[in-house]
């Protein structure tokens, strides 16, 4: 049996009171801490805080009817020409095609320039492995840089059957057509699909004539990189709003597109392919 003396008691016991005292104070301290944090909260006011540059998931749907995808592309990238992938912007007129082709993109109405922000009605392509397998073709596109020539023109066409030869000008542009063809600037200008358009009647370089085309009949197109012939494939009139001609291919072919004498509505549409 241990025996506790009357001296160890006594420190026993200061020890103790020592510690309710430590214990006590912590108590206390950590109570006034938490009613300040308490005030503090109650305290803050939001208003006038400025905008958060992202978007709580709960009011980015509100806004956009979608939910937000975190880490990934969203709807409000698509409505920003500086994050788009497809870089063009929302509801902006573009009296120059983009210089991008995109699948199933859809043109206006109007006379040569292109807007982008019509809702155009695709119908899906479905391919049938079984019958078609379908095996994937890159486009081909050649830009302009280095294909101006002295004179300001990028090349000349010449269909010898209609005895016609007339300069390409780039830009699908009145000023382009009161000189000769204006080049789409959305299309190639070499390799691919190079689409040009021109003036029907009323000017120096008219191409109405080009509607009496026959199936086999050729043109060439001379630019900085040589001469190339085609030979005719398509012959036909096409809605004012149908542009799906202007698409880039993974062949060499020119388009050349006028209009129709006393009908707005429609246009002249010839496609050549390259002759082998």
């Amino acid at each position: 049996m241990t025996i506790i003396t009357r001296k160890e008691q006594r420190k026993m016991t200061m020890i103790k009171r020592l510690y309710r005292t430590v214990l006590a104070a912590a108590m206390a301290l950590c109570l006034a801490l938490s009613a300040a944090a308490g005030v503090r909260a109650a305290d803050y006011n939001f208003e006038g805080v400025s905008e958060s540059g992202y978007y709580p998931s709960t009011d980015y749907e509100d806004v956009y009817d979608a939910q937000y995808n975190y880490g990934g592309m969203n709807t409000v990238d698509f409505m920003n020409a500086a994050t788009s992938p497809y870089g063009c912007t929302d509801g902006t007129s573009i009296g120059a095609a983009e210089r991008v082709t995109l699948p199933g993109t859809g043109f206006s109405a109007g006379s040569y320039g292109v807007l982008f922000n019509e809702e155009i009605q695709i119908a899906p392509v479905v391919y049938d492995a079984a019958v078609t397998p379908y095996v994937y073709q890159a486009t081909a596109y050649t830009g302009i840089d280095g294909m101006v020539l002295p004179d300001g023109s990028i090349g000349t066409v010449e269909i010898p059957s209609l005895k016609i030869t007339v300069k390409v000008w780039e830009g699908e542009s009145t000023e382009s057509m009161a000189k000769g063809l204006g080049h789409y600037s959305m299309s190639s200008c070499w390799d691919g699909n190079v689409c040009v358009c021109g003036h029907n009647r009323g000017a120096k370089c008219a191409i109405g004539p080009i509607k009496d085309l026959n199936i086999g009949d050729t043109i060439t197109l001379t630019t900085v990189y040589g001469t190339r012939t085609y030979s005719v494939s398509y012959v036909g009139t096409i809605s004012y709003t149908d542009w799906s001609h202007l698409q880039a291919t993974s062949d060499n072919r020119i388009t050349l597109t006028t209009c129709l004498a006393n009908q707005p509505e429609y246009r002249v549409c010839v496609q050549a392919v390259e002759a082998r």
